[in-house]
């Protein structure tokens, strides 16, 4: 059985295959490189009020890329290549998590929106299936 594609509920998910598939597999240089443009392409997406984190984890296995005073983004690989991004609530508010969960959403949004300019992004649709990601419209 294949692997499933990551959910938290934390946060919105979308998921990049950011490896070319001519990527020699033993090149740890190259694949590297791809997820260091990765993750600069992440931070380049989010506004100024954001900062980035360096080696800080969360649930073991997704690294903290970029922080705010509410929310988080973290990313998530996976034995296909794929990179889960997770735009979430950050970790121990407290205080202000409901804030931070009231406007989740159409930030997550206006941020795969932008990150979608660079890299074609899937979304999840069950545990197992995804389907591309489209631009969010917000009604006017």
């Amino acid at each position: 059985m294949g692997e499933g594609l990551y959910w938290s509920r934390d946060g919105r998910t979308a998921y990049a295959e950011p490896y070319d598939d001519d990527l020699d597999p033993e090149d740890v240089d190259l694949w590297t490189w791809a997820y260091d443009d990765l993750v600069a392409t992440v931070r380049a997406s989010l506004s100024a009020a954001w900062w980035p984190v360096a080696q800080e984890w969360r649930e073991r296995s997704s690294r903290i890329v970029a922080r705010n005073g509410l929310h988080e983004v973290w990313l998530t690989g996976d034995s296909y290549g794929r990179v889960h991004i997770t735009f979430g609530v950050r970790q121990h508010l407290d205080e202000t998590d409901a804030l931070a969960r009231h406007g989740l959403d159409a930030r997550a949004e206006a941020f795969f929106d932008a990150l979608g300019q660079v890299y074609p992004l899937r979304v999840r649709t069950s545990a197992w299936t995804s389907a591309p990601r489209e631009t969010w419209r917000a009604a006017a």
